[in-house]
């Protein structure tokens, strides 16, 4: 996530003051920043942010915005790249590996973009929405499950592979959280995040067909 250019142009000082806040979180790698700060950083009054936002989470709620959509390209950008690539299953994995290096790279964002910062409840269904990248993910297990089966989706199928899309998220998020916490190797000095991940996720795509179908019927 580049947000180098943040200086302000008349007519976009919103658009000014976001990237003047992602640019300083990407240089401090935290979120200590002051709102003032940011409007120093885009060349403007510290009265001037708040045309635009109410308060520095306001702001942040918007910097937030931008990570999603910068990890929404980058596994676009992925899923495009194997979009003609017969192994199925290479696509998963990429797309779980896409996560883990947007999180290595976008480290300070990527806390901002899941992490508790006092008002997760009330902003649980916008991250829902924002959180398109799991749609790209989704499709990319329903391709290869499709592949699998030789056959389109029934609505079992379909719940199977939500599950395991979710399975899959899980298994990238915790694999990159621990990493970026410089926790991934606490107990198995060899442990490598790449082959966690690809390791763990072919298991979980070898073993969907013993997952119990039934449990979804009973699902609303």
């Amino acid at each position: 996530m580049n947000s180098s250019k943040s200086g302000y142009h008349h007519g976009h000082l919103r658009d000014a003051l976001i990237l003047a806040a992602a640019a300083l979180i990407e240089e401090q790698g935290s979120l200590s920043f002051s709102i003032t700060d940011a409007a120093k950083r885009a060349g403007v009054s510290s009265a001037a942010p708040y045309r635009h936002f109410h308060d520095k989470q306001d702001l942040l709620d918007n910097v937030r915005d931008l990570a999603f959509i910068g990890l929404h390209s980058a596994l676009e950008e992925t899923q495009k790249n194997y979009r003609d690539n017969s192994d199925t299953g290479a696509a998963v994995y990429a797309m779980g590996l896409t996560y883990l290096n947007y999180a290595r790279n976008n480290r300070a964002f990527f806390s901002l973009m899941w992490e508790d910062h006092g008002q997760m409840q009330p902003e649980r269904q916008n991250l829902a929405h924002k959180s398109e990248g799991f749609s790209l993910l989704l499709s990319s297990v329903e391709n290869h499950l499709i592949q699998g089966s030789g056959k389109s989706l029934c609505q079992n199928a379909e719940q199977k592979a939500l599950y395991l899309a979710t399975q899959l998220w899980a298994l990238a998020h915790g694999v990159a959280t621990l990493e970026n916490n410089q926790l991934l190797n606490m107990f198995d000095k060899s442990a490598q995040a790449e082959n966690i991940l690809v390791d763990a996720a072919s298991a979980l795509l070898a073993g969907i067909d013993q997952v119990d179908t039934n449990r979804f019927e009973t699902q609303g």
